[in-house]
């Protein structure tokens, strides 16, 4: 995460420092400039709008009006890197693994949160903050698309698919970012920070107060009156604490993106700084944790206190080496504190919220950096990124068909046959298709902005 400290120097004070805004045409409305922000990436988050020119290719790195392709590009990796874990995209290594699971496990979902966070600083005026009813009309569109994820994601988790879907915790991630909204970006990042080392050690307190504790009836009260929980068996306890991506352990993710959102973007500076930042963080930060493992006496400490009772609810480990290659459900047990020195994808540890949002922001910067140079070779994958809310549900959709059983044996057989494939070719010839011929924001992103829009500006 973004540490509290004034950053790289001499960049992050030129990051800082807002760009003249090209003035709108003559009988332009007030909705020219929020429009322009939109088109630089911070469309409708998760996903941004679809909307700009079908080209990524020749955008001069200045042009202040244009989309920020490489947001895109990176929106769109890290929907590939979310393929690679629900339905094994890639390729199989001779120890049967799948090459890419331990590259993006963990740190895909952290790129995706993170670029949610920069959607929301974009959509609220990016490096330039908007002020008095217009910074009240973008706080309620940020609440407004949450809560319209919650419905979204709860609909998707009740199909009983093995995705742990995010788009419900999004409600939480949104309505708890709306108040930094207008924050100083340096502010809000050092509150990542800070939350990125509390919230991990609080997770692991409360919910061994809750396991066999004093707050085990509480949390079993709330549960039980807990309409979702019912429902898809995700609840406001899950989005808070004990879930998949339980807000105390991934805001900071969020708030790391609001607090990138605000610099400027546009410039070489800034997203090289990016790039050498996000690094560091996460070289100290798995640094760090493999010291505290391997050479303090951590995983030893682990491997004798570890039992399979203790790990079933957050993986199913059957051993320590297990856990640490394939990961967690969201967080980590709690039977020893140790486990908070691990870096692996899922834990929620400080290891790995430093670890993943560090790679995170340093991919944020090389898409950056290298999109405006690629052209039309990313441009599917930036279409991609572009109809993310689309393409997420899409493949949650296409992942619930090809379990159903309904099309095997029809000529639609190929879905749960080439499961992978499908998800991927069918997410980037849509998304690419649509973009090209209809040039419009894509299915579902188009009525979450008309709607968030329309409701924002009604309320007082």
């Amino acid at each position: 995460m973004p540490s509290s400290s004034d950053g790289p120097g001499e960049t992050a004070v030129e990051a800082a420092r807002p760009v003249p805004e090209p003035e709108p045409p003559a009988g332009g409305s007030a909705g020219s400039a929020e429009r322009a922000a939109e088109r630089a990436g911070g469309g409708d988050p998760p996903a941004a709008a679809a909307a700009g020119s079908p080209s990524p290719a020749g955008r001069r790195r200045g042009s202040g009006g244009d989309r920020l392709v490489g947001i895109d590009v990176a929106r769109g990796l890290a929907v590939l890197g979310m393929f690679v874990v629900h339905v094994g995209l890639g390729w199989t290594l001779a120890s049967g693994d799948n090459a890419l699971y331990g590259l993006v496990s963990g740190r895909s979902a952290a790129l995706f949160a993170l670029l949610a966070g920069v959607s929301i600083a974009l959509l609220s005026g990016g490096p330039s903050p908007k002020e008095g009813k217009d910074m009240g009309v973008a706080l309620w569109r940020v609440v407004i698309r949450g809560l319209i994820m919650l419905p979204v994601g709860t609909l998707l988790t009740m199909m009983g698919t093995p995705v742990s879907v995010i788009l419900a915790y999004y409600a939480v991630f949104f309505v708890l970012a709306a108040p930094l909204m207008s924050e100083r970006w340096k502010i809000v990042a050092g509150t990542a920070a800070v939350l990125g080392v509390v919230g991990p050690v609080v997770s692991f307190y409360l919910r061994r107060l809750e396991d066999g504790g004093p707050l085990e009836r509480p949390v079993r009260a709330i549960n039980s009156a807990d309409p979702l929980v019912a429902w898809s068996g995700d609840g406001v306890v899950n989005f808070l604490l004990t879930g998949a991506y339980p807000a105390i352990t991934w805001m900071p993710f969020v708030l790391a993106g609001l607090a990138v959102g605000r610099l400027q973007l546009r410039r070489t500076k800034v997203q090289a700084a990016l790039v050498g930042v996000g690094a560091a963080i996460a070289a100290v930060a798995y640094t760090a944790s493999w010291f505290a493992l391997e050479v303090l006496g951590g995983r030893e400490r682990l491997e004798a206190s570890f039992t399979p009772e203790a790990a079933a609810e957050h993986g199913g480990a059957g051993s320590v080496a297990q856990a640490l290659d394939e990961g967690f459900s969201g967080t980590v047990p709690v039977n020893d504190w140790a486990w908070l020195l691990v870096p692996t994808g899922h834990s929620g540890t400080p290891f790995e919220v430093f670890g993943a949002g560090g790679v995170a922001i340093a991919v944020l910067g090389l898409c950056l950096l290298a999109s405006p140079y690629l052209g039309w070779a990313v441009y599917p994958l930036a279409s991609v990124g572009a109809l993310a809310l689309t393409t997420y549900v899409g493949h949650i959709l296409v992942i619930a068909l090809a379990e159903s059983g309904w099309v095997d044996g029809t000529p639609l057989s190929f879905v749960s046959d080439r499961l992978a494939m499908t998800v991927l070719l069918g997410s980037l010839v849509f998304a690419t298709g649509w973009r090209l011929l209809v040039r419009r924001r894509g299915p579902l992103e188009g009525p979450l902005h008309w709607v968030s829009m329309w409701a924002a500006k009604r309320i007082p």
